[in-house]
C-alpha cells in the first residue's frame, strides 16, 4: 500500500484549483466545494453536555442561546456570501413523554458571519439537548 504524507495540497493551475474525479470518472469537481466548511453541536437544556454548552465544533467562534429553540452560531473564519447552506438536525428525545418527534430544522436569519440554528417539535418549539449543524459553501 502506497502512502502520501503532505502538510499543503497545492492546484497546477492556481492554488486553490485541486479537481476531484468522481467514482465512475464520468464528472470531475473542485475539492475545496465538497468540503463541509462548519459545523457545530449545542445543548439548552443540559442534558447533553450542560445548559448551553457546546459539543465538537468546527469553523465555530461561538454558539449563544437566543431564546427557545433558536441558537446562534457564529464562525471563526467568515462565509463569503450569504447564499451558503445550512444543514441543521434537532435532536429526538425519546424521553419526553408525548414523544417529541422533530418535524423541522432550519438555518435562518444568515449573515456571512452567522445563523440562526431553528427547530420545531410535533408539540412546539422548546429548547433543544441537541443542536447538530452545519455549513456548505464557499469560505471568505
Amino acid at each position: 500500500m502506497s502512502e502520501i504524507k503532505v502538510d499543503t495540497l497545492t492546484g497546477k493551475t492556481s492554488a486553490g484549483d485541486i479537481t476531484v474525479t468522481s467514482e465512475g470518472g464520468a464528472a470531475t469537481m473542485q475539492l475545496q466545494q465538497g468540503l463541509i466548511k462548519q459545523w457545530s453541536s449545542f445543548d439548552q437544556t443540559g442534558t447533553t453536555y450542560g445548559a448551553n454548552t457546546s459539543g465538537d465544533t468546527l469553523n465555530t467562534s461561538s454558539q449563544t442561546d437566543e431564546s427557545t429553540a433558536v441558537v446562534t452560531v457564529s464562525f471563526t473564519n467568515n462565509m463569503s456570501n450569504t447564499t451558503y447552506n445550512v444543514q441543521n438536525s434537532p435532536h429526538f428525545d425519546r424521553t419526553i413523554a408525548n414523544k417529541n418527534y422533530p418535524r423541522m430544522g432550519a438555518g435562518a436569519n444568515v449573515t456571512t458571519s452567522s445563523y440562526f440554528a431553528t427547530a420545531a417539535f410535533a408539540n412546539g418549539t422548546v429548547d433543544d439537548s441537541l443542536h447538530n449543524s452545519m455549513v456548505a459553501g464557499d469560505l471568505a
